[in-house]
C-alpha cells in the first residue's frame, strides 16, 4: 500500500449525507427505470417495432410535444395514457430502430411521498454502515461486510421497498 495512508482512506470512508442521499436517489430510479421528479421536457428516439400502441420510459406522462415516426409528423393521431402509452389513431409506428421521436414532459411536481420515504430511509442505511461493514471486531481484527446475493452490498432495496416502488417502475 506503497502511497496511502489510513488519514487518506478514513477520508474515503467519511462521507457527507447528500452523497447518500444522492446515491439512493440514483438507486430508486435505477430500480424504477426513469428519474420520477421533477416534471422535465425530454426528447426519446424509440426503436419502432410496427404495433399500434407504443410504451414511453415514464409512468407520468404529461403533454406530448412533438413527435414523428418514420420522419412524419403524427402528433394529431396520438392518444395517451398517464402512465406513458401512446397509441396511433390509425396507422403503426415505425417499424424501424430509432425511427420514432418524440419530445415529451413527463414527471412528478413533487416526489411523492412514497418514494421520498423510500429515499431518506436508504440514505440513513447506507449512511450508517459506511463501506457496507456490518459487523466489527477488534482483536484479532475482523470486519465483515453486507452482501446481496453474494455480492458487496451497494445500496440495496429490502423487498418491502420494491413492492412499494413497484408502481412508479416501467416495466
Amino acid at each position: 500500500m506503497i502511497g496511502v495512508s489510513i488519514p487518506n482512506i478514513v477520508d474515503v470512508l467519511n462521507v457527507d449525507r447528500q452523497f447518500w442521499l444522492d446515491a439512493a436517489n440514483q438507486t430508486v430510479r435505477s430500480y424504477c427505470g426513469w428519474h420520477i421528479s421533477p416534471v422535465i421536457v425530454q426528447e426519446f428516439e424509440m426503436d419502432g417495432d410496427g404495433s399500434k400502441t407504443l410504451m414511453l420510459p415514464t409512468m407520468k406522462l404529461g403533454q406530448v410535444i412533438a413527435c414523428t415516426s418514420d420522419g412524419v409528423d403524427v402528433l394529431s393521431l396520438i392518444r395517451k395514457s398517464n402512465k406513458g402509452m401512446l397509441e396511433l389513431s390509425r396507422g403503426r409506428w415505425s417499424c424501424e430502430l430509432g425511427g420514432i421521436v418524440l419530445t415529451v414532459s413527463h414527471g412528478y411536481e413533487i416526489v411523492p411521498a412514497d418514494v421520498a420515504g423510500i429515499i431518506a430511509g436508504l440514505a440513513s442505511r447506507a449512511g450508517s454502515s459506511p463501506a457496507g461493514i456490518v459487523s466489527q471486531t477488534v482483536g484479532p481484527a475482523s470486519v465483515r461486510y453486507g452482501t446481496v446475493g453474494g455480492v458487496a452490498a451497494g445500496i440495496p432495496l429490502l423487498q418491502s421497498e420494491k413492492d412499494s416502488l413497484d408502481p412508479y417502475r416501467v416495466r
